[in-house]
C-alpha cells in the first residue's frame, strides 16, 4: 500500500506546500472546523487567491491508507457534475490532507434532519433534483466510467449540496471497481461483480428524501416483513410538507422506484442507468422506462482529466 502511495506521489507535480494549508486554516484552528467524520476532521480555509476550500485532515494515516489512496486515485482522475471536486492533496510525514471545493449548503442529512431551530425545509422540486443528480452521478460511475466504480457507502451523510442544491457524491474511501485494470494490483484487490449495493443504498436515500427515514429505519418500525412489496404502505409516512400539493402521482412513482431499488434479491434490482432514466421520466411527467444509455452520455460533460490538471498540495 505504501508503494502505491509513493507511485501516486511521483506522478503529480508539486505546487503548494503544507504550510500554505496551515495558513489557510490558521493551523487547523478549532474555529475553522466545520465537521468531523470517520476518517478525519473537516475545516474551511482560504487560499491566498481567495478560493474557499473544504479541507479534510486525516486522523491517523496508518489506519486510513486504503481509504486515502482510493479517494485520491478516483477523484484525481475523474471529474463529473455530481462528484465532489478534489482540488488537491498532501502527504508529508504523518500528515495526510485532502482539499475539496467548498459546498456551501453542506450535507444532505442536515436538510433532511434539521434541528428544531431550523425551519427551512427542502421543497419537492429540490428533492427530486437532488435524487436525480445522485442517480446521474452513480449512473456515470457504474456505466460510463472506464473502471466501473461502485461507491459502496451511499447515504445522506456523503451527499454534499452546492449553492444551487446540486448534489455532489463524496467519501470514496470504501469504493470498489467492476472493471479494474488487470495490471493494477490495487484495482484487482477491490474488484466487485456489480453495482447493486449502490442501487440499494440509493433507494434508501430516496426513501429518506420523501419520508425523513432510511429504508432500514422504516422497516424496523413496520410489522410487514416485505415492506417494499407494497409501495402504497409508505404513503402515510411521507414528509407532511410534501402532501396536499398535487404531487401524489410523482411521489407514488418515486416510491415505486425506491421499492425496486431495495428489493431483497440483488439480481432483481434495476441498474443505476435504469433508475436514472426512470427518474428522468418522472421529472418530465412520464412513467415509462427508457433503456437508452445515450441519454446519460448526452447529458454529461464528464471526462477523464489529464494528470496535469490535478493540483497536489505538498
Amino acid at each position: 500500500m505504501h508503494s502505491q502511495i509513493t507511485i501516486l506521489m511521483e506522478r503529480l507535480t508539486l505546487t503548494i506546500w503544507l504550510d500554505e494549508l496551515c495558513d489557510a486554516t490558521d493551523c487547523f484552528a478549532v474555529d475553522n472546523a466545520i465537521g468531523v467524520g470517520k476518517m478525519g476532521m473537516m475545516y474551511q480555509g482560504f487560499l491566498p487567491n481567495g478560493q474557499l476550500l473544504a479541507i479534510k485532515r486525516i486522523f491517523d494515516s496508518r489506519l486510513f491508507k486504503r481509504q486515502f489512496l482510493l479517494e485520491t486515485t478516483i477523484l484525481c482522475k475523474y471529474r463529473q457534475k455530481n462528484i465532489v471536486p478534489l482540488l488537491g492533496f498532501c502527504i508529508k510525514g504523518k500528515e495526510q490532507v485532502l482539499a475539496y471545493a467548498y459546498m456551501s449548503n453542506g450535507r444532505l442529512s442536515k436538510w433532511l434532519h434539521p434541528s428544531e431551530s431550523e425551519v427551512i425545509r427542502l421543497k419537492w422540486h429540490q428533492r427530486v433534483n437532488i435524487a436525480l443528480g445522485i442517480a446521474r452521478g452513480l449512473s456515470w460511475l457504474h456505466h460510463s466510467c472506464d473502471l466501473g466504480i461502485v461507491h459502496f457507502n451511499i447515504c445522506s451523510e456523503c451527499i454534499l449540496l452546492d449553492e444551487n442544491f446540486e448534489p455532489k457524491i463524496s467519501n470514496f474511501g470504501e469504493a470498489k471497481f467492476m472493471n479494474p485494470n488487470i495490471e493494477d494490483h490495487l484495482g484487482m484487490m477491490f474488484k466487485v461483480d456489480d453495482g447493486k449495493k449502490d442501487v440499494y443504498d440509493f433507494g434508501s436515500v430516496l426513501f429518506e428524501l420523501m419520508t425523513g427515514k432510511t429504508y432500514n429505519e422504516l422497516s424496523r418500525s413496520s410489522d410487514t416483513t416485505n415492506l417494499c412489496g407494497n409501495p402504497l404502505s409508505f404513503y402515510n409516512v411521507i414528509d407532511k410538507s410534501l402532501t396536499g400539493e398535487g404531487l401524489e402521482n410523482e411521489v407514488c412513482t418515486l416510491i415505486k422506484i425506491a421499492c425496486e431499488c431495495v428489493h431483497p434479491f440483488p439480481d432483481q434490482r434495476p441498474t443505476m442507468l435504469e433508475v436514472y432514466n426512470n427518474m428522468s421520466n418522472v421529472r418530465k411527467g412520464q412513467n415509462s422506462s427508457v433503456n437508452n444509455s445515450d441519454r446519460l452520455r448526452g447529458l454529461e460533460y464528464a471526462t477523464s482529466i489529464t494528470i496535469d490538471e490535478i493540483v497536489e498540495f505538498k
